[in-house]
């Protein structure tokens, strides 16, 4: 498994540490040689598991949520795809399809926002993960490639077209999968506003219809 920046960083830092260790040990305290390399040894866990990068998608630490570990790289993935797309849409010449790009990337943004921010959305988000957005990184990087090679025969031109259709069918049904996200949310908050109605009106805070009529009279 591949270590990312921070990761390295927090290694180097502890064994520093360690050899700091063992260094104010052996030369400032004269201490005995093979009692500080033991001691220098036995501090390198302790600060590793102290300079440790802590994972998090969002605001979360990865190891507090349900296959934390899952998600994160679910999520690392869309991010990549979702680059691989912004470096392709910058380099894109033809202003109609240029547009189509920004929109499309505008919302993968929205999309990965979300899924930051509600970590526990990234199954429903599987197959967008999977094909949508990563077909869509395709696309435009071999529209780019094309482009680039100046080729102008007519499959050359088809390709180009089939292009333009295929950023627009992908427009919609990013669209789609956003306002599918949105959906189980708005859902899920519909829940929870009844929910928290319900336990109102039992505690006497909100008065049904029928409570208000008999008052009345």
């Amino acid at each position: 498994m591949k270590r990312n920046w921070k990761e390295i960083i927090s290694i180097a830092a502890s064994a520093g540490l360690s050899l700091a260790v063992f260094l104010g040990l052996l030369a400032g305290l004269g201490w005995n040689l093979l009692l500080c390399m033991g001691l220098a040894a036995a501090s390198y866990p302790g600060f590793l598991l102290v300079l440790r990068p802590v994972k998090k998608i969002g605001r979360m630490e990865v190891e507090k949520i349900g296959n934390g570990e899952v998600l994160h790289e679910r999520l690392l993935e869309a991010g990549t795809d979702y680059r691989r797309m912004q470096k392709a849409a910058g380099k894109i010449l033809d202003p109609v399809l240029k547009q189509d790009a920004q929109t499309l990337l505008t919302t993968a943004g929205s999309i990965l926002k979300f899924l930051t921010d509600n970590p526990k959305k990234i199954p429903s988000a599987r197959r967008y993960i999977d094909y949508y957005q990563e077909t869509a990184a395709n696309v435009l990087e071999n529209y780019v490639e094309l482009q680039d090679s100046r080729l102008a025969t007519k499959e050359a031109q088809r390709i180009l077209q089939n292009t333009k259709e295929a950023v627009a069918t992908l427009k919609e049904a990013f669209q789609m999968q956003f306002e599918k996200l949105l959906q189980n949310e708005l859902m899920d908050m519909e829940a929870d506003l009844n929910l928290l109605k319900q336990t109102l009106r039992s505690e006497g805070y909100i008065e049904t219809g029928k409570q208000r009529k008999q008052e009345n009279e």
